[in-house]
């Protein structure tokens, strides 16, 4: 059964994911490599005669094993004492341990397949709060959206906890959410959710006169499903992407086909809350956006690795050219969780001259406005049995051949910060100012 995870934030420690997932943990900010090499489990025991024996460490650490196993006060399995070396061998926070189950789970959501509702809870100011609803889940179709307070679960309890709703929702497959904007409860309504397994979209598009979103089961569709976006001039799009991950490249492409044909000239590329995914993705979606790039697959982003050596990875063609004009004003929306290939895809567009920092725009808490700065990357090695290891492998420069690992992307680069809640209300007014400063106002 499904469970709550922590999830990796700056500003919200206490976010749990709730999507159906088994994993272990969920790491958004990865960009995703798949390998298969041998490192862990049965290997740990076998297989080491080919080279003479274990040494001395090793011998040492199946003591400790037999040891603690036999005479430690508590019954304690080996299952449980692999779980904790399992730990110990995830060196930073990007490296984390997958059973073949779970493993299962990471290559469904990477093809964008969902199993469950579809959101993820925060604690905010002691109080539960939505702060990610998947599109074209069952929780985006009930109408649950980002920023919304739960305030009592189907069974009448107060959702006082995140657990408690996780709880709550672990037991049910058809959950009823009492949510609102309002912090008191003003405006709450019921919402019924059914849980389903689902197709994940992940860039949805908007402009001054209509909302597309992806709509679908096995196969979805860019439907129509409401007004433009207020404060939107007439020559502007509004793409964003969630997560570098399922069908987003080809979402993408087809978002930017829309404004095409909409006519659209300027285009706003709204990365808030993306925590990164898969370097192929990336790849594809930045093709369509190297302004000054002349090669036909021009460099998106280079990973240097301990042993010296330095692995380029190239866009899937290069067709700007296609989709906007040269003199077409891009820009961009970030916040500190904005991770990864996220800061990849910033990096592509400040490296090609798509657009310059003063184009994009960072949220501003209580410190100085920047992005996530995650600049390494994450392999996964596979052991015979299905145990799989995520291990950060190499260190990632952008083409201009800078790296922002523990730094981000800030205002003192030239960005421009915009103060505003980390998540919306029934306004989204991160966005509202943005829009205004395009039309002339200061922020």
């Amino acid at each position: 059964m499904a469970r709550g995870e922590e999830r990796e934030t700056q500003k919200q420690q206490n976010a749990v994911s709730f999507t159906g997932s088994r994993r272990k943990k969920w790491v958004l900010g990865a960009i995703g490599i798949v390998g298969a090499l041998l490192f862990f489990a049965g290997a740990f025991f076998i297989g080491y005669a080919a080279r003479g024996g274990i040494d001395e460490q090793e011998k040492s650490l199946l003591w400790m094993i037999d040891a603690v196993e036999k005479n430690y006060h508590d019954e304690v399995t080996r299952d449980e004492l692999f779980d904790r070396m399992y730990d110990a061998l995830e060196l930073d926070k990007f490296c984390t341990h997958y059973t073949p189950e779970e493993y299962d789970v990471v290559v469904d959501s990477s093809n964008g397949l969902g199993d469950g509702y579809g959101i993820s809870l925060t604690l905010d100011g002691g109080k539960v709060r939505i702060s990610r609803v998947i599109q074209n889940s069952p929780a985006e179709l009930a109408g649950l959206k980002k920023g919304m307070y739960v305030h009592e679960t189907g069974d009448k309890t107060a959702a006082t906890s995140t657990s408690a709703v996780i709880s709550y929702l672990n037991g049910t497959e058809n959950a009823s959410l009492v949510c609102g904007f309002a912090a008191d409860g003003s405006d709450k309504r019921e919402i019924v959710v059914k849980r389903s397994a689902y197709l994940a979209a992940y860039c949805y598009y908007a402009d001054s006169e209509a909302t597309f979103r992806y709509r679908g089961e096995k196969k979805y569709a860019l439907t129509e499903t409401g007004g433009g976006m207020e404060g939107l001039d007439g020559d502007t799009a509004y793409i964003a992407i969630i997560q570098f991950e399922g069908h987003a490249a080809e979402e993408f492409e087809a978002c930017l086909g829309k404004m095409k044909e909409r006519g659209r000239k300027n285009l706003i590329i709204d990365l808030r809350g993306n925590g990164g995914g898969y370097l192929s993705i990336l790849c594809k979606i930045s093709a369509h956006l190297m302004r000054s790039a002349e090669d036909r697959n021009p460099l998106v982003t280079q990973a240097h690795f301990r042993s010296g050596k330095v692995e380029n990875y190239m866009a899937g063609g290069n067709d700007y050219s296609q989709y906007l004009a040269n003199d077409a004003k891009i820009r961009v929306l970030a916040d500190e969780n904005s991770a990864s290939a996220s800061e990849a895809l910033i990096g592509v567009l400040i490296s090609y001259g798509t657009c310059g920092y003063g184009d994009i725009y960072l949220r501003k808490g209580t410190g100085t406005a920047r992005t996530y700065g995650k600049g390494v990357m994450q392999s996964h090695f596979t052991a015979p049995d299905g145990n799989v290891m995520r291990l950060t492998v190499a260190d990632i420069y952008w083409p201009n051949e800078r790296c922002i690992h523990g730094v981000g992307v800030t205002e003192e680069d030239g960005a421009v910060p915009v103060s505003a809640p980390l998540l919306p209300g029934e306004r989204d007014e991160f966005l509202e100012q943005v829009l205004a400063a395009i039309a002339g106002a200061s922020i």
